[in-house]
């Protein structure tokens, strides 16, 4: 979510970019409830960007650190502000779709490579690559254990026989 004040004439690089540390999957509520504050209040803000795919942090532009804490003091999920200016390119990055590394299909033997159940093998039963996740069923388990996991945090072991049919 971005919001841009047209009003005001200012030079794109003048206005620091500050990091505010949210609730994990409450960043477009705090948005929401800081656009309305800003706007209310008249505090110079002058944007909001809430990332896709990081979770915690979303991005105010601010004419300065004061005015940044004026808007988000008091609203609730909000954790602070971290340290320091962050740098554009750096929200840019975040903001620009990432390929997956990995290309998997549906059948295909996957190792696990992060979180808790780093090493654990799976096969792949559902792909969303819009999204970048795939759901796998776990194989070292004793009963089927369906995990929702991004692309990147798995490595392919086996490709899925494409010929392999039910041949009755």
């Amino acid at each position: 979510m971005v919001r841009e004040s047209p009003s005001e004439a200012r030079p794109r690089s003048s206005s620091p970019l500050y990091a505010v540390s949210v609730v994990a999957r409450q960043e477009y509520n705090i948005a929401v409830l800081l656009k309305a504050r800003v706007e209310s209040s008249n505090i110079p803000v002058y944007s909001i960007v809430v990332p896709p795919s990081s979770l915690g942090v979303l991005f105010v532009e601010g004419e300065s650190l004061p005015a940044v804490t004026r808007a988000i003091y008091g609203i609730r999920h909000v954790k602070g502000l971290l340290k320091g200016v962050t740098n554009v390119e750096e929200v840019v990055r975040l903001l620009k779709p990432a390929k997956p590394a990995v290309e998997v299909n549906i059948g295909d033997e996957i190792e696990i490579t992060a979180d808790i159940l780093k090493g654990s093998r799976g096969r792949v039963i559902y792909v969303d690559r819009e999204k970048g996740i795939v759901r796998v069923e776990l194989l070292d388990t004793a009963f089927p254990m369906p995990l929702d996991l991004r692309i990147s945090e798995v490595r392919l072991v086996r490709r899925a026989l494409q010929g392999a049919g039910s041949g009755a």
